[in-house]
């Protein structure tokens, strides 16, 4: 059960890092920015990927997964919505640094549940390891936009 409760938060973060992504799309869209549109949308399906071997592994120990926020997680959500966004630029800055902080979750979380399955800490790793793909996709966007 306490594993299963983990498991759930970091969850939890995952569908977290869903909703930020949806806002920066939401965003891209008034810019019409249309390459950033689909590397976005390109990210949100590495998110529903992970969304769904999480919640596989949370049902395959005869749990509930959680299709929910933690409290801060909804403050984090409601505060990337209360951003300006001067450009796409600004747009891609944001989705870095979450990113990049969702890396960082990911990281304390598997230092702290060492425990875990060796079957769970795969999936996490591979979590961590897009996380860090991701960062790169975005950074090469804006490069190139920038060269």
């Amino acid at each position: 059960m306490e594993k299963t409760n983990e498991l759930n938060k970091f969850l939890s973060y995952i569908h977290m890092g869903t909703s930020v992504y949806r806002i920066y799309y939401e965003e891209a869209v008034k810019f019409h920015n249309n390459d950033l549109i689909n590397l976005i949308v390109e990210i949100e399906e590495i998110f529903k990927r992970h969304e769904e071997k999480i919640t596989k592994q949370i049902n395959d120990l005869d749990e509930e997964a959680t299709n929910s926020l933690t409290a801060a997680g909804i403050m984090g959500v409601y505060k990337e919505r209360l951003k300006m966004y001067d450009d796409s630029f600004d747009i891609v800055l944001s989705a870095i640094k979450s990113t990049n902080m969702g890396l960082l979750s990911a990281l304390k979380f598997l230092h702290s549940n060492k425990e875990l399955h060796d079957d769970i800490k795969k999936h996490i790793v591979d979590v961590i390891n897009d996380y860090g793909l991701i960062i790169d996709k975005l950074t090469k966007y804006s490069l190139n936009k920038m060269l």
